[in-house]
């Protein structure tokens, strides 16, 4: 227990220095197995390996390389305009395109961030020459993009699941329903708060008819069809994850192709950037995985479980202290780190005390949302800042704090009924 507590002091040091996380967990893994046993390093060489030749983590290159092309060929843009046709009539206007978009397109990049950014880049431009209250739409879009961490595919759920050896196809299924939930929890507030108080968007002038409607449909189909092959690839077990991703990346390529929005530019640009993320996110497993195999090898992991399953709480009392927890560190250290960082001492706490895993991943993640838009941290939060180019961020976190608390109560729903992230994971067959 010492050793895993001064363990994670000399961690926290190390990034208060600038450090990057990656290295600071290597780092510090590599100089507490040197003082434990020089022997054990080459646990350090066999961590390398074993995630630089995952099966599984190839997925995710290939999922952001998915999400790469349709921002850069210019589909995600148009994804947005045409899916506003069909829900401006709504009291809350574009509001509402905001998060359906969100959803969609998170749904084919996996990334939370990168859905921020890419239909902000599209949205804020045209709501603010519309004159939509500028808290709301910035909220809006905040909430938006942290549905791409929960709806498949997601990054956070291909790292939970191989950190945990739990199956991604089940993970993924599992987020499906609690991802749709979450999306219609932020339509039903948007659409109340502008029924209140009319200031919020402005009156829908526009009218639409039945050509526009189907004109727009050349712009829907395409993404909708990538998602639709993807999660029917998965519940119906006809491929794993990674192949899917595969698939994914191949009909994306086509897709942009006939379009003609994609250029040898943008499709190395888009590469170069996904390797990039690529390289970030597995640097951080990498150090992730040393300082984890270095507390395992003190014994400072089963301690921490045995003294947290020590205490006088039942089950539930445990959950809700480490979703607290959760909730405490979200506002400080990004998601990734946050779930390589702690994974290895909770995924075990969390099997003793009966909880499933896979409901646990599916929850984790809707934790991990949390803090993408709480300060100060939330990397979404800084995100559309950037992309509004708004100098007040109390603004946007202003606007996020509404559905800060919406995702609260997915937490608490989700507690109360677990079946909403394992009824459809048991219905699923998953390909190994």
């Amino acid at each position: 227990m010492l050793v895993g507590i001064v363990s994670f002091l000399g961690l926290f040091f190390l990034l208060l220095t600038g450090m990057p996380i990656a290295c600071a967990l290597g780092l510090t893994g590599i100089v507490s197995l040197a003082i434990l046993n020089p022997v054990l390093l080459q646990g350090v060489a066999y961590a390398v390996w074993t995630n630089s030749t995952s099966f599984v983590l190839v997925a995710v290159p290939l999922f952001i390389f998915m999400g790469e092309i349709v921002q850069r060929s210019g589909l995600s843009s148009r994804f947005y305009r045409a899916l506003s046709i069909w829900l401006r009539w709504l009291p809350g206007g574009l509001l509402h395109t905001n998060i359906v978009a969100c959803a969609i397109f998170a749904a084919i990049s996996g990334s939370s961030v990168g859905t921020a950014a890419t239909m902000g880049t599209v949205a804020i431009p045209e709501m603010t020459k519309l004159k939509y209250e500028k808290k709301m739409l910035y909220g809006s879009l905040c909430a938006g993009g942290t549905l791409g961490i929960l709806i498949p595919p997601s990054i956070s759920m291909i790292l939970y699941g191989a950190l945990t050896e739990t199956s991604i196809g089940h993970l993924f299924m599992g987020g499906v329903v609690p991802g749709l939930m979450m999306a219609l929890l932020f339509i039903i507030y948007i659409y109340i708060h502008c029924m209140l108080d009319k200031r919020i968007a402005p009156p829908t002038r526009q009218t639409v008819t039945f050509r526009d409607l189907l004109l727009s449909m050349k712009d829907i189909i395409p993404i909708l069809s990538i998602l639709t092959a993807i999660i029917c690839g998965l519940y119906l077990g006809w491929a794993t994850p990674t192949e899917l991703a595969g698939l994914g990346v191949l009909m994306c390529v086509i897709v942009s192709i006939c379009y003609k929005g994609l250029t040898w530019r943008s499709l190395k640009d888009s590469a170069v950037s996904s390797v990039r993320m690529t390289s970030m996110i597995l640097f951080v497993i990498v150090g992730a995985q040393i300082f984890s195999f270095s507390l395992f090898s003190w014994g400072a992991t089963h301690d921490i479980a045995k003294w947290v399953l020590g205490l006088p709480f039942s089950p539930l009392g445990i959950w809700v202290l480490l979703a607290l927890t959760y909730l405490f560190l979200g506002m400080f250290i990004d998601a990734t780190s946050m779930l390589v960082l702690t994974i290895g001492v909770v995924y075990p706490i969390i099997v003793k005390i009966g909880l499933d895993p896979i409901w646990f991943g599916v929850t984790l993640t809707l934790l991990l949302e949390i803090g993408l838009i709480t300060p100060p941290v939330g990397m979404n939060l800084y995100t559309i800042q950037a992309v509004a180019g708004e100098s007040s961020l109390k603004l946007v976190v202003m606007g996020a704090l509404p559905f800060v608390v919406l995702l609260m109560i997915g937490i608490v729903l989700l507690t109360i009924f677990p079946e909403l992230a394992l009824w459809l994971p048991s219905k699923t067959l998953i390909a190994h």
